[in-house]
């Protein structure tokens, strides 16, 4: 559900607050609505569901539920819709990657938010100017809850991409791709910095270097390792 037009109450946190699929949960027939038209939508091409803000199984069962009630609504109706429409969780929340196992099966693809796990994982907002230095995707934490992720998703066939910042970024492709991580999410105009950037690397190498990496103890110590398999220090 966007946000733009809804009447909502002013909230001290916003980003702790009422968005996401709260928001479309909060808002039934708004949401029901949106998904009749993704359906029927469907029926002209192929479309997948990503659903942000997930932070439970809760949420994703309900989405999945009513996903599969209006689509047998629709077809009642005499409406051609395809036969299947992909559901996917954005992992954004810490919760949702800790929790992953319990609902990993109810989904059919995974995409991690690396801007709000980011900020939701170390405490920080990231608009905040004097939490800047705070604020960075080179954390022990970080690298290990996405690599739990990658690896549960692997392990259940599931579909995982990483997006925002941190996959546009060309400087932490051989983090991503030691983590296990195959696909991208980003804008355009930084994909070709980035296919450069993976194709400079040696995969299996990158990968084998991901115990070192995942031991790192602090920032110093991740850029300690981004430094060692630049393909220049050969």
């Amino acid at each position: 559900v966007d946000r733009t037009g809804l009447a909502l109450a002013n909230e001290p946190n916003p980003a702790l607050g009422l968005r996401g699929v709260r928001l479309s949960l909060s808002r039934p027939v708004l949401f029901e609505t949106q998904l009749r038209a993704i359906l029927r939508a469907s029926g002209y091409g192929p479309l997948r569901v990503l659903v942000p803000m997930i932070s439970s199984r809760e949420e994703i069962i309900e989405v999945r539920t009513l996903l599969n009630r209006v689509a047998r609504d629709l077809r009642s109706q005499g409406h051609e819709i395809a036969d299947h429409v992909p559901l996917g969780a954005m992992i954004e929340v810490p919760a949702a990657a800790l929790a992953l196992p319990t609902f990993v099966a109810a989904v059919d693809f995974l995409s991690i938010g690396t801007n709000d796990l980011v900020q939701y994982l170390l405490a920080v907002d990231r608009n905040n100017e004097a939490l800047g230095e705070l604020y960075t995707p080179l954390h022990p934490a970080l690298l290990r809850l996405l690599q739990g992720v990658i690896r549960i998703a692997k392990a259940r066939n599931k579909p995982v991409a990483v997006c925002g910042e941190m996959a546009g970024d060309a400087a932490f492709a051989p983090l991503l791709l030691a983590l296990g991580l195959e696909e991208f999410s980003l804008h355009p105009a930084t994909l070709l910095e980035l296919r450069r950037a993976i194709r400079s690397f040696d995969l299996s190498k990158l990968r084998a270097r991901a115990p070192a990496l995942l031991r790192a103890r602090d920032r110093a110590g991740i850029e300690a390792w981004l430094l060692s398999v630049q393909p220049s220090s050969k």
